[in-house]
């Protein structure tokens, strides 16, 4: 009975630890990180992207490059939002076919001296920005 009980331990022990560990995926902003997220965003995002993302900032129309929809992120990539290129495109800009460096410049280091977000970690500061995007998805008309 002993060995029949050290056996089965064993085999629920083996399928717990054979059984992989994923986080589970995010299927919706967090609403309180995108709150915080949005100091941030009107802070260094609006004068260029505009108040809702929509590309209409005060500094837009004197861009070399088009600014982009920031809220069809999500149908321009399929209908799913694109969280972790929207971080890096953030954190470190992103380079697009057809132009040799980032149009966009790179927050990361600047978001390290966000007052009114809470955020002492740039990582944070980014992931809470790239939550407000995501509260801004909309369908393109």
């Amino acid at each position: 009975m002993r060995r029949e009980t050290i056996g089965l331990w064993l085999l629920v022990a083996l399928a717990f630890c054979a059984a992989p560990v994923f986080p589970p995926a995010a299927h919706s902003p967090d609403a309180a990180a995108a709150a915080k997220g949005e100091v941030t965003y009107e802070r260094y995002c609006v004068s260029c992207h505009g108040p809702s993302g929509r590309a209409d900032g005060p500094l837009a129309a004197d861009l070399r490059v088009s600014v982009p929809d920031l809220t069809t992120l999500a149908e321009r990539s399929g209908g799913a939002y694109p969280y972790d290129r929207v971080v890096r495109a953030i954190a470190h800009g992103e380079a697009l076919r057809g132009h040799a460096t980032a149009d966009m410049p790179a927050w990361g280091e600047v978001f390290k001296n966000t007052e009114g977000t809470e955020d002492k970690n740039v990582d944070a500061a980014i992931g809470r920005l790239a939550q407000h995007l995501w509260m801004l998805q909309r369908s393109k008309t």
